[in-house]
């Protein structure tokens, strides 16, 4: 097993652990278990996403430089951006962005950024697959936006993966300052 293997399989251990499952047996931990207390589910989504970025970068840790600033997609990155006819998973989706960029001013952008945002807007949601497993679905919005989910296999058995066609593609680059700069409701 690759050193990208291990961390790999270590995201998809904090991804369960951030889903309520336990990554060891599958099951769903008790809601009351400390596992499932909103400030560790957002440490684990955020290490996910950390996780994400060092695969994404080949499994290399980068010794910073200089500080990056955040992600942004400039007018001229847009006219860059091509479209998948075809329907992509969101990891793809996101590597074509981040290859625009300009790496040594700006840092990675994550799926999870995206797919949380489509998680509070409603056009996914968390479900149980049909092992009870928990996973991003698409909402009837979400399909009515252009998500789709298909069944894949791989080494740990069948999984459910979210597809975005080229109508969901545009939506979220046309909502990208939104995704990348989320308005905070206002105290009462």
């Amino acid at each position: 097993m690759t050193e990208l293997d291990i961390l790999i399989h270590a995201k998809d251990y904090i991804d369960k652990l951030a889903q309520g499952i336990d990554p060891i047996s599958g099951q769903e931990v008790p809601e009351d278990s400390v596992i499932n207390q909103t400030r560790l589910v957002r440490c684990f989504f955020y290490v996910s996403g950390v996780l994400e970025r060092v695969i994404d970068n080949g499994g290399r840790i980068e010794r910073a430089t200089g500080v990056k600033g955040p992600f942004q997609l400039t007018d001229e990155m847009r006219s860059r951006i091509v479209y998948s006819a075809d329907p992509i998973n969101i990891s793809k989706f996101v590597h074509q962005l981040n290859e625009l960029r300009d790496g040594d001013l700006t840092k990675k952008l994550s799926a999870t950024t995206i797919t949380g945002w489509l998680l509070e807007k409603g056009f996914l949601q968390i479900q149980p697959d049909d092992r009870g497993r928990k996973c991003k679905l698409p909402t009837e919005a979400g399909q009515s936006l252009g998500l789709s989910q298909e069944t894949r296999y791989g080494e740990y058995g069948s999984y459910l993966i979210v597809l975005y066609n080229e109508d969901a593609q545009r939506f979220i680059i046309d909502h990208m300052e939104d995704i990348l700069h989320p308005v905070e409701p206002e105290a009462e």
